[in-house]
């Protein structure tokens, strides 16, 4: 008895300071409001618009026809999720420790380069459809929203960038969604107005990134700034594009992937890590030509061994990117000497996006905030709710061929999963994979690792409701099952049902 009221006295004890902690929440309410906790609110349910897209996607038109209507799902969620003046989308969801304002930057800086991309590859930037809304000019949204974004006059401002915070990173995507509409949007745009633009991208270009993937930031908007304006901007800011980068390649393993610090090898080499390559060797070939496009290009011969209609074997962080896990075969396509099949990145690119719509990934106009459906478990506490537009960035590569192009219609190959067994030795990274041709299965093998991982912590009721007094999510960090199971397969990914 001693121990059964000792245990209820605990339990007791908890919930009185809990709500007392919630009675604090009203004195701690302005704390609260200055990160905007109590603006967000969940995602709309699943409608009559996801059936749409559902059954386009899995069926049997033609790829460009189906990848028309996610462009167009996508076009739409973020018009309607956008404020006013288009500087911030704020997508339904979970938030970030970055806070509220911050999650809406990222809702715009992720998602633009897909308009951008329809745009770049000459299709109409005017969209219609949207119920109660007129037609939209993408372009003129996108000019919008970037002016509101980096004017310190507007409400819209996206603010300073002063040191190493989350600006810098989605400054990246503003300045790719900038060369991919210069015609339509930079060269309009008069001097007043590219000032505000270059000053905005030079302080992310100038500020010292941590020694992780985050190095690339700087180097990819020195390059897109040094294209659009090189009267304007300053002499040495390619020259300390090459030091950093040639810093970062210390990380450099095999295969085309690094290391990527605190955590070692994981998904992020493909839509992080490649995806910067490839667009430093877009905008400028003459940068490193004896390393990036070798690189690309092995990341792809790589990655084709992780994809398959089963799924991936996924692993690490960030999961909630998963759509965008075709970035390399895309992106060695796109590459002026590549022998990478069109037709095989074809076939990564359709049989991803088809396992996950399949698994109701899309939601309101968005992804979801997990692997398969919304699974706070699973998502980092720096993620917010327009982060998941990371994997669009398949999307993107994709729109950058223009409508009709052989692309749309090249005959998709068989991924090496389709074709034969295989066992992948990569020493370097740490890794085995392999392939199994009956059974569709992917695994990744890493020796290092002892034993299996296969529960999941749980995010629970008392993170939820501290997480109503502290305006910081609580979400379990859940990284055992992230990094350290020994294997990883894509017929079960995490404790997850395939």
């Amino acid at each position: 008895m001693p121990v059964i009221f000792g245990r209820l006295s605990a339990r007791l004890s908890l919930l009185a300071c809990l709500v007392a902690a919630l009675g604090a929440a009203g004195v701690l309410g302005a704390a609260n409001l200055h990160r905007g906790w109590g603006h967000y609110r969940e995602p709309a349910r699943a409608g009559p618009e996801e059936v749409r897209i559902g059954e386009l996607v899995l069926g049997d038109q033609g790829l460009e026809t189906r990848f028309d209507g996610l462009f167009e799902y996508f076009a739409h969620g973020f018009i309607r999720h956008a404020v006013p003046g288009y500087a911030r989308v704020q997508y339904g969801g979970a938030g970030s420790r970055n806070g509220y304002a911050m999650d809406g930057l990222e809702g715009f800086a992720r998602t633009a380069p897909l308009l951008a991309a329809w745009i770049y590859s000459g299709r109409n930037p005017v969209i219609s459809g949207l119920a109660g809304t007129p037609s939209v000019n993408m372009t003129a949204i996108l000019r919008s929203g970037i002016l509101h974004g980096v004017d310190p006059a507007s409400s819209q401002y996206w603010g300073g960038i002063h040191g190493p915070d989350q600006r810098v990173v989605e400054a990246a995507d503003v300045a790719r969604t900038l060369w991919l509409t210069r015609a339509t949007v930079w060269d309009t745009l008069n001097a007043q107005q590219r000032t505000l633009i270059r000053a905005w991208l030079l302080a992310a270009a100038a500020t010292p990134t941590p020694r992780t993937n985050w190095m690339l930031f700087p180097v990819v908007i020195s390059v897109i700034l040094a294209s659009l304006d090189p009267q304007k901007v300053p002499q040495d800011l390619l020259e300390r594009a090459h030091a950093i980068f040639a810093g970062y390649q210390q990380f450099y393993l095999a295969n085309g992937w690094f290391y990527d610090r605190p955590h070692g090898v994981d998904f992020y080499n493909v839509w992080g890590i490649t995806y910067d390559l490839a667009w430093i060797q877009w905008v400028d070939p003459g940068f490193a030509p004896d390393f990036i496009p070798g690189a690309i290009q092995q990341s792809a011969d790589l990655t084709q061994h992780l994809v398959g209609p089963r799924g991936i074997p996924i692993m690490g962080r960030s999961v909630c990117y998963r759509t965008a896990v075709p970035v390399p075969l895309l992106a060695a396509t796109l590459l002026p000497s590549s022998s990478f099949p069109v037709g095989r990145a074809v076939r990564g690119l359709d049989v991803v996006w088809r396992y996950f719509v399949a698994h109701d990934s899309l939601r309101d106009g968005a992804l979801t905030q997990g692997y398969f459906q919304a699974d706070l478990r699973l998502l980092d506490r720096y993620s917010g709710t327009g982060s998941c537009h990371w994997g669009l960035r398949s999307l993107v590569l994709a729109f950058m061929h223009p409508r009709g192009d052989s692309f749309w219609s090249a005959a998709p190959e068989p991924l090496p999963v389709e074709q034969a067994d295989y066992r992948l030795e990569l020493t370097r990274l740490g890794w085995i994979v392999e392939g199994r041709r009956d059974s569709g299965e992917i695994t990744i093998t890493i020796p290092r690792n002892l034993a299996d991982i296969n529960t999941i912590d749980e995010y629970s009721w008392v993170a939820r409701a501290e997480e109503v007094v502290l305006p910081l999510p609580l979400r379990p960090s859940n990284h055992d099952i992230k990094y350290n199971s020994r294997h990883y397969s894509s017929a079960a990914p995490f404790p997850l049902k395939n």
